[in-house]
């Protein structure tokens, strides 16, 4: 499967486009199974490369991928995408085998509620139809929010490395990354943090570079208003050795998907969406208000010394953010993606809509790049927002699930490569999703892989341990074919993006946002 491979020349206000695949206007309905539950678990299913080209001797490990696969339950249906039940999907990949597993995680809100054979009470982001009871919201309090549907990461080194899945809350779940099965729900306790039932995290921790340590925050809940709130920069040894690295508060908590790490910096974006932690005792549900009216405060907490500084920059919502690093002159960037219209933007994934093609349709990609120039010195920030005339220029901003060849995270880089997620049919592409390659050192210079029909999904960054450049390496990306209802791996050249091969799964992988490869020698 050849795709289609497209270059962005741009040279004063012309642009040409180079493509080897036509494009195709006609959409399938097929796409709607992304969104359908699917309770299928495997393990070892055989799967076979679909050409004779050659996969790097290399490339040896495990992509696994989270995603949420189970939205009905005894007549009770999740409302948004967010709350289905996690499910992983993994890809054992050698340079000739291939294989496929996928298994439900057996967290609390998963077993509690296969047991009485319907969605069991537990914290949600959207709610439930039928919704909870009173009495139903109360006990859904008495477990963790333990549904870890967003992400996978690897904690510790050697024989004592643990696997786990993340979500926003402080709570992992063990699994094993050759069976995928559970085995065990953590909510750690952190010696100097205070314990609560709705302490927040996020599921994006970062590798410490240069080590086998992990950088994270932990959010504790002030519940009496007017309070402030208390966030710890914490880093992670393993998932029982904890080192806090500096402390923090806010007037109130932000919700904060993603950070960013520099040479000596933690840098969070405690942007205006608050969350409202009675309405969430309130309702079980993730209650988030957007006050755009107000700043978005950027805290850079020092993890040598502990010592904090503030900034503010104007309103913004995030979920991602890319890289960021320490320039020669002293300043500080970092490249985020956010959303120009807030919070608002999660209603976009509410099942029903996702269902149906129409409303599908009408969801062009939202989400933006943007570069901040933090000067600490004179206490500055300077925005660059990604934009373009060009109509196919601008769409490349657009990317999504950004991930970058972590050999270059606190460093200054190149590329970012990422997801645009646009189901509009009057998209540049049609409707479908393009994997970018964003060069951000040398403008117009963008590419990206596509294939009519087909859904990539945030893609992983694999180095070739030889490697010199920055792009040395290989992608590996779960693309859902809507014409067969499957999904396969596609394995693509990061310099050319063009496809090396792929191998269809034995089924399909539902709609999810995040991943992981790990390999023999992680880190590397």
């Amino acid at each position: 499967m050849s795709g289609a491979v497209m270059a962005l020349n741009t040279v004063g206000a012309c642009v040409v486009l180079f493509a080897t695949l036509s494009v195709t206007t006609a959409k399938s309905e097929g796409v709607l199974t992304l969104f359908k539950t699917n309770t299928e678990e495997v393990q070892h299913v055989p799967m076979k490369y679909d050409s004779k080209n050659t996969v790097p001797k290399w490339l040896e490990g495990t992509l696994v991928r989270n995603a949420p696969a189970l939205f009905e339950l005894g007549g009770r249906s999740a409302i948004h995408v967010f709350d289905g039940f996690a499910k992983l999907h993994s890809v054992e990949i050698g340079p000739h085998l291939v294989n496929f597993s996928a298994a439900f995680l057996d967290t609390s809100a998963y077993t509690r509620s296969k047991k009485a054979n319907r969605y069991a009470p537990a914290l949600t982001f959207f709610g439930v139809d039928p919704p909870f009871s009173e009495l139903e919201r109360l006990d859904a309090f008495r477990y963790p929010y333990d549904n870890t549907d967003v992400n996978v990461w690897k904690y510790g080194h050697g024989e004592d490395s643990v696997y786990a899945a993340l979500t926003d809350g402080w709570v992992y779940v063990k699994f094993d990354s050759e069976t995928l099965a559970s085995l065990g729900v953590s909510v750690p306790s952190v010696t100097g943090v205070k314990k609560s039932v709705a302490t927040q995290s996020c599921a994006h921790p970062i590798l410490e570079p240069g080590t086998t340590n992990n950088i994270n925050y932990i959010q504790v809940p002030n519940m009496i208003p007017g309070q402030k709130q208390d966030y710890y920069v914490v880093r992670i040894k393993d998932l029982d050795t904890y080192e806090i690295l500096a402390t923090f508060q806010t007037d109130r908590a932000s919700y904060m998907h993603s950070f960013a790490l520099t040479e000596n910096y933690a840098i969070f974006f405690a942007q205006p969406a608050y969350f409202d932690f009675i309405k969430i005792v309130e309702t079980a549900m993730v209650s988030i208000d957007w006050v755009p009216e107000d700043k978005t405060t950027i805290i850079l907490a020092n993890i040598k010394t502990g010592e904090i500084q503030r900034l503010q920059t104007d309103a913004i919502f995030f979920t991602h953010h890319v890289n960021a690093y320490e320039t020669a002159n002293g300043t500080i960037v970092a490249d985020i993606v956010q959303f120009e219209e807030g919070f608002a933007v999660f209603a976009d994934y509410k099942l029903p809509q996702l269902r149906n093609l129409t409303s599908l349709h009408d969801k062009p990609a939202k989400s933006r790049l943007y570069r901040y120039t933090i000067d600490l010195a004179n206490k500055t920030v300077q925005t660059k927002t990604f934009r373009s005339k060009s109509p196919m220029e601008d769409f490349l901003h657009k990317i999504e699930v950004p991930i970058i060849n972590e050999n270059y995270r606190t460093k200054h880089y190149c590329y970012v490569y990422g997801v645009i997620i646009d189901f509009s049919p009057s998209n540049p592409l049609n409707g479908s999703f393009a994997m970018v390659k964003k060069d951000l050192c040398t403008p117009g210079n963008d590419l990206y892989w596509y294939h009519p029909n087909h859904y990539v999904s945030e893609p992983s960054f694999v180095a070739d341990p030889d490697g010199k450049a920055e792009d040395d390496g290989v992608l590996l990306s779960a693309v859902f074919d809507a014409e067969l209802g499957k999904s396969y791996l596609l394995i693509l050249d990061c310099k050319t993006m063009k496809a090396i091969n792929t191998a269809y799964m034995p089924t399909y992988i539902p709609f999810g946002f995040h991943g992981r490869f790990f390999g023999k020698d992680w880190p590397v």
